[in-house]
């Protein structure tokens, strides 16, 4: 009688062991890191000392509606490591509303599309971000399905 008690506490523990590991696993899956731009403005994309002082405050504030442009639009379109176009899309634009017939001037859209293709895949510009995603579970079980097919077949010839 002992025996078997013995051996229904070590069912119970390693059916709790089994479940604990299930759920760590999903949980494990079902969080991604992502590359995403950072909010705050690098000083690679706005050099303010090569601008007289007079014009810095409003370069700084058009700099700075571009770089929230490429943060809010086109980190969306393009990720990390992926190759910007030439041309700056429709999307990268600024408001003249905010900043004034400056944001309605194409050589200062141009101006700072070039500098964002300079600094688009520079570490520094980008932050890395752990969080749930279905997608990545879904992936993750659809992966491990994969995976387990393949054993599965292998094995049994």
């Amino acid at each position: 009688m002992r025996a078997s008690a013995i051996m229904t506490v070590h069912r119970k523990h390693d059916v709790t062991v089994i479940v604990a590991f299930v759920v760590c696993v999903v949980i494990y899956a079902s969080f991604r890191s992502e590359l995403r731009l950072r909010p705050e403005m690098p000083l690679e994309f706005f050099n303010g000392s090569r601008i007289a002082p007079e014009k810095r405050a409003s370069e700084e504030k058009i700099a700075k509606a571009y770089w929230d442009c490429a943060v809010k639009q086109v980190q969306w379109k393009y990720g990390y490591a992926h190759r910007l176009p030439d041309e700056p899309p429709p999307e990268f634009l600024i408001s003249s509303h905010e900043i004034g017939p400056a944001a309605n001037d194409e050589a200062v859209r141009q101006r700072y599309w070039q500098r964002l293709r300079e600094i688009w895949n520079v570490p520094s510009a980008w932050r890395t971000r752990y969080e749930w995603s279905s997608v990545s579970l879904r992936e993750s079980l659809r992966s491990g399905g994969d995976w387990w097919g393949h054993l599965v077949r292998s094995v049994m010839g």
